[in-house]
């Protein structure tokens, strides 16, 4: 589109013509930048004014240089929906044509504050293809950031000299502008000079006035003099007592400093001393802090015994508490073995007892057994006559020895049981001596413990 003369004459018609000046609008204020030209080899800097306009009913967007010392010279560049497409696709554009819009005029805010710079290239590539066709020579406007290492071209808009019409169009406006302002300022003349001539007449009035004002200041001032001798006269006798007045006063005052200077003395004395009582006492202070500080650490050092010395005494309650709780235990356990011992007693009494009257059943037994034999001899001896009464007897004999057998057995076991009895009875003995001997170590060990406390407690407090 931009190597097309006719459509670009086109677009450039629609800004300069008067039919679309309403529907014309400025995107930005006219900024005033500095423009880098570069055209065969050549560089120059020069200070432009960038018109920015769109005209929304066509879907343009015009950029308009012109140099700020020759209007002559203007540069234009026109963009148009299609145009942005190709924009798009050759520099890589991540935005739509209203986002080309809002981002045209940011760079052209960033170029007024000095952020982006305005390079104005000539194209050698397109002058030599315009050159056999002679066609209007080609340029390139770019928005470049300066950087250390590379410039960074922003954008690039392909851009070429305006036509006479268009310079002509643009040249009466801004003669038109002019004009309006020309025809403003004359206006504006003219009223101030009505008011000046207003501020003449107002003068010469107050000129008047002040020659008036002259006159009469001139005849107030010798009346005001007039009375004011009266005055001054009257004053230079009030001055004169006044005078008299202060030496008498000056004499007091005298006196009294003099007393008070006295006073001072006396009381400067007062100070000295007092400041050396003070010096005293400042260093009695301070001995007296340093013992307090020393005191303290001695009371921490106590209230850390203390803590110390508490703690032992609750270990030694708890251990006290632990120890009367095994004397209880203990005694209750020699209770337990005394409830034993008493029932072994008893137990033993009874089997004793029983013994004894088994004894004593044995003993008749044997005793019967005796006289059984006894008779069991003097049978044999009647064996003959008494057969029947033989056989009668050595049944009965067969029972009795049957009987004795058995109750010998009994005595046997009963005297096995009261060995064992007696074995655990002797232990238990020696178990309760032991007790006996131990538990009173015990209590004279922990009585020790307990008044060696109480003699360290009592020393240190």
């Amino acid at each position: 589109m931009f190597n097309n003369s006719s459509v670009r004459l086109i677009e450039e018609d629609y800004f300069a013509n008067i039919n679309y000046s309403k529907n014309i609008e400025y995107m930005t204020p006219t900024t005033e930048v500095m423009v880098n030209f570069s055209s065969n080899g050549l560089k120059a800097k020069k200070a432009c004014f960038i018109y920015a306009e769109k005209l929304d009913l066509k879907g343009l967007v015009q950029l308009r240089v012109a140099e700020k010392s020759d209007h002559r010279k203007m540069y234009i560049t026109t963009v148009d929906s299609a145009s942005f497409q190709e924009l798009k696709q050759e520099q890589s554009l991540h935005v739509t044509f209203s986002g080309f819009k809002e981002n045209m005029v940011q760079i052209l805010q960033d170029c007024k504050l000095g952020k982006l710079e305005v390079c104005l290239v000539q194209d050698s590539r397109m002058n030599e293809s315009n050159a056999s066709t002679s066609i209007i020579p080609a340029y390139k406007l770019q928005f470049v950031e300066i950087r250390p290492f590379k410039n960074l071209v922003h954008l690039s808009l392909p851009c070429q000299l305006a036509s006479l019409n268009v310079i002509l169009f643009y040249m009466n406006n801004i003669l038109e502008k002019l004009q309006r302002k020309c025809s403003h300022h004359e206006d504006r003349a003219q009223q101030l000079q009505h008011e000046n001539h207003n501020h003449i007449r107002r003068i010469d009035q107050l000129d008047k006035e002040c020659a008036n004002l002259r006159e009469n200041l001139l005849e107030s001032t010798q009346a005001l003099n007039h009375k004011h001798s009266e005055e001054i006269l009257q004053l230079q006798e009030n001055v004169q007592k006044l005078v008299e007045q202060r030496q008498e006063d000056s004499e007091r005052h005298c006196r009294a400093i003099a007393s008070t200077q006295a006073q001072l003395d006396k009381l400067q004395t007062e100070k000295c001393t007092l400041q050396a009582e003070r010096i005293h006492e400042q260093k009695c202070n301070e001995i007296l802090k340093e013992e307090i500080s020393t005191l303290k650490g001695r009371i921490a050092n106590l209230k850390e015994q203390n803590e110390k010395l508490h703690k032992e005494i609750s270990i030694l309650k708890n251990g006290e508490r632990k120890a009367d709780m095994h004397l209880q235990d203990f005694r209750k356990e020699v209770n337990d073995l005394k409830e034993i011992l008493k029932k072994c007693d008893k137990n033993k009494a009874e089997l004793v007892a029983e013994l004894e009257a088994e004894r004593k059943i044995s003993y008749t037994k044997r005793q019967a057994l005796e006289v059984a034999s006894d008779e069991i001899s003097k049978a044999n001896q009647i064996i003959i006559k008494q057969t029947q009464e033989a056989v009668k007897l050595k049944k009965t004999i067969t029972w009795r020895t049957e009987v004795a057998v058995q109750q010998e057995q009994a005595i046997k076991q009963k005297d096995e049981l009261l060995k064992d009895k007696g074995e655990e009875i002797e232990f238990l003995k020696e178990v309760v001596d032991t007790l006996r001997k131990e538990i009173p170590k015990e209590i004279d060990s922990l009585r020790k413990f307990a008044k060696s406390l109480e003699t360290k407690y009592s020393e240190r407090w």
